[in-house]
């Protein structure tokens, strides 16, 4: 599999100033990979940035983020054969492809584990408890970094779009259904703690539990989409 065959797909809506923050990076990501941008209908300079910048960017005529995967994993190029979904708050180790490819040879996905971008305690016991529930239960979130070949995407990526939300366990749920357990690469991505700081660590945690939680007992995810935004 040639590097050129790999398509990394990134979400965004309304992220001028984190891609600001990132343009070195995603640019040496871009000389060696296709990358492909879908935004959510951003109301900010996202998209002519990007655009200013000479990347590939394409518009969900829906909004959530499981239409957005959707779209942009259906509009790989022609000779990609792996699709990695990346947040634009998150970086890939050096040499990930190489890590990926290493492994794949009888395996179709697979996630990263992951490392936040902070030193501060909680954020370590975070960071162990979000790989230690992605080990033990075989599902993965966005954060870390989940790939998938293109075939086994494609499968499921009508599916997907009627996801708003929580469209990272239903992915990861169906790719375990379907191909058993992914890969874990144990070199982790490093993502960043924004969110957490600008909300509240423990906000922020009982609201994700709470979401996952309501998903689990059958709450729809157009109806979470709804309240997560509201």
């Amino acid at each position: 599999m040639a590097t050129e065959k790999i398509t990394i797909v990134i979400p965004i809506l309304n992220e001028e100033l984190t891609i600001r923050k990132n343009l070195v990076y995603l640019r040496s990501l871009h000389t060696d990979y296709e990358l492909l941008f879908v935004d959510g209908n951003s109301s900010d300079s996202t998209v002519q940035l990007l655009q200013d910048n000479q990347f590939k960017v394409i518009t969900s005529s829906v909004r959530g983020r499981g239409a957005q995967i959707s779209l942009g994993g259906s509009n790989a190029g022609k000779s990609t054969e792996l699709i990695l979904f990346l947040h634009i708050d998150t970086r890939l180790p050096q040499n990930f492809e190489s890590m990926i490819l290493r492994q794949t040879d009888n395996n179709y996905w697979g996630r990263f584990d992951v490392k936040l971008d902070s030193d501060k305690a909680m954020f370590k016991i975070i960071e162990w408890m979000m790989n230690k529930r992605a080990q033990l239960t075989g599902i993965a979130t966005g954060d870390q970094a989940i790939f998938v070949s293109k075939n086994e995407f494609i499968r499921l990526a009508g599916n997907i779009a009627e996801y708003p939300l929580m469209e990272d366990i239903y992915l990861s749920k169906m790719l375990k259904k379907r191909l058993g357990r992914g890969i874990i690469i144990k070199s982790p991505v490093t993502t960043s703690v924004r969110y957490w700081e600008i909300n509240g660590v423990f906000s922020t945690i009982l609201k994700m539990w709470k979401y996952r939680l309501m998903y689990f007992f059958g709450v729809s995810p157009a109806k979470l989409y709804q309240r997560y935004y509201k």
